[in-house]
């Protein structure tokens, strides 16, 4: 099971990786700024970091999902980018929706057949009643938190 340490781990080997990806490539475009072949490698390998970083933390999320959205060892200006962004807690029960629907549409032969499986397209109406609650209480707590964000940025540019 993914936990903190791996989830800070896997971090902590991007920035020293987006680091190092970086230099490279302002070396390679003052050193060699007409040598296209090499910049397009150097670019690729580039993107290639990026999307490896992003398989392993996809990886990690299976394990433990709100660690992939609101990561605890993120600074505050991080978190404050992955909030601007739309990674909210709301996001996580939407996601609950969607792969409830995923799920039913996925199985519905099955289900019409009245074969049973447990899967996230079986939850009950009072357990969906429950997360549309849930849903809707971190969507006001959510844009209260936004309110005072903006209060915040409002008072800083003024």
């Amino acid at each position: 099971m993914a936990n903190h340490q791996q989830f800070q781990a896997c971090y902590q080997n991007w920035m020293a990786q987006q680091k190092l990806d970086h230099d490279e490539l302002l070396q390679g475009l003052t050193n060699f700024p007409t040598d296209l072949d090499y910049l397009k490698l150097i670019t690729r390998n580039a993107i290639n970091h990026i999307e490896n970083h992003h398989t392993a933390r996809a990886q990690l999320a299976k394990h433990d999902g709100p660690s992939f959205l609101a990561p605890t060892w993120g600074t505050t200006f991080e978190n404050s980018s992955l909030w601007i962004g739309g990674s909210r807690p709301s996001l996580i029960i939407r996601l609950v929706y969607v792969l409830c629907g995923s799920q039913l549409k996925a199985h519905l032969a099955e289900f019409l057949e009245g074969v049973r499986r447990g899967n996230l397209g079986e939850i009950s109406s009072s357990q969906l009643k429950n997360i549309d609650s849930l849903h809707g209480r971190t969507i006001k707590e959510e844009d209260k938190l936004t309110s005072v964000l903006a209060s915040v940025q409002a008072y800083n540019t003024a």
